[in-house]
């Protein structure tokens, strides 16, 4: 039997509470939104109706403080949204809320903190679907 693998100390390079934080702040702040942390992946679901908006809209979110790059992905599940039609989607469909250079390196990045730009995407797609144009910040895709 080899003795290193069997007395290896836990990975502690591995963040295993960022999930719980960012559970516990959408908890307080965002009763529409329904979560879970499973394998240090915080996952969830919810409606939004943007303020104005005739549409409410269902997306599922999942947030690995551990992956490297951009840590969400936040889905939008609607037929009517076309994928690779509209902007500011990624290649894996997931929408496309900032861009990195956006974010301050001296500021920690919470998961929370795109939750109000989720119902600004929206508002911003529709306005896009009426005038053609994505009236907001972009970087091209």
């Amino acid at each position: 039997m080899d003795l290193n693998k069997r007395h290896r100390p836990p990975d502690i390079t591995k963040d295993l509470i960022s999930a719980y934080i960012q559970q516990k702040l959408i908890e307080d702040n965002f009763d529409w939104i329904k979560s879970f942390v499973k394998n240090g992946k915080l996952v969830g679901r919810g409606q939004i109706k943007p303020k104005g908006s005739k549409n409410t809209y269902d997306i599922i979110f999942e947030y690995n403080p551990n992956k490297k790059g951009r840590k969400e992905n936040i889905f939008v599940r609607d037929e009517k949204i076309k994928f690779g039609l509209v902007p500011h989607l990624y290649n894996n469909h997931s929408l496309c809320l900032y861009h990195p250079s956006d974010l301050s390196p001296f500021i920690p990045f919470n998961f929370i903190d795109t939750i109000p730009w989720i119902s600004k995407w929206f508002v911003t797609y529709e306005l896009w679907l009426k005038y053609g144009v994505w009236l907001d910040k972009e970087f091209k895709h």
